[in-house]
């Protein structure tokens, strides 16, 4: 009867640290040395960017700076993927920088989703969606006008009009 309980216990112990362990969208011990690696890990990182998207920023905390960390790590050396970051876009970095993530994250799987497209206009709207998103998700975010203003761009369909309009700015200074 006491082994039972044991083994009972053992299992029960095992089930529940398999169950946190996949709340992580981190491959366990990823290496990201050679160009080659940036390819092999895309599913994750789409997964890591569906997860960031997904999980409220004042929870899990120590899973989504795991998740931030991989996805910046993994941005910042890719070869197939560039952010172009636009003053006149990321309005809302310094009110909210969660949101920043964001941002990279849908901007990054447009350009996994569509290496074909190597302008900037598609993959800044996308990152836009997303930070529309967790924006509306809420859950640690911080009321702001300028980004209350994008949703209602998108709601009324001028989200990519209006980022067009904003890279144009950009590319006369």
């Amino acid at each position: 009867m006491k082994m039972k309980k044991i083994l009972l216990s053992a299992i029960l112990l095992l089930s529940v640290s398999v169950v946190i362990a996949q709340n992580s969208p981190v491959p366990a011990g990823y290496k990201l040395e050679k160009n080659d690696d940036y390819k092999k890990y895309e599913k994750d990182i789409l997964k890591t960017i569906d997860y960031l998207e997904n999980t409220p920023i004042n929870t899990q905390k120590e899973n989504r700076l795991k998740a931030k960390d991989f996805l910046m790590e993994w941005i910042t050396g890719s070869p197939d993927v560039t952010i172009v970051l636009s003053s006149n876009i990321v309005i809302f970095a310094d009110r909210n920088a969660e949101l920043l993530v964001a941002f990279m994250g849908g901007y990054a799987r447009y350009s996994i989703q569509h290496p074909e497209d190597k302008e900037s206009l598609k993959g800044n709207v996308a990152g836009l969606k997303s930070v529309i998103k967790v924006y509306k998700m809420g859950n640690g975010i911080k009321d702001d006008d300028k980004v209350n203003k994008l949703v209602k761009t998108d709601a009324k369909g001028e989200l990519e009009k209006w980022t067009k309009e904003q890279l144009a700015k950009d590319a006369k200074k």
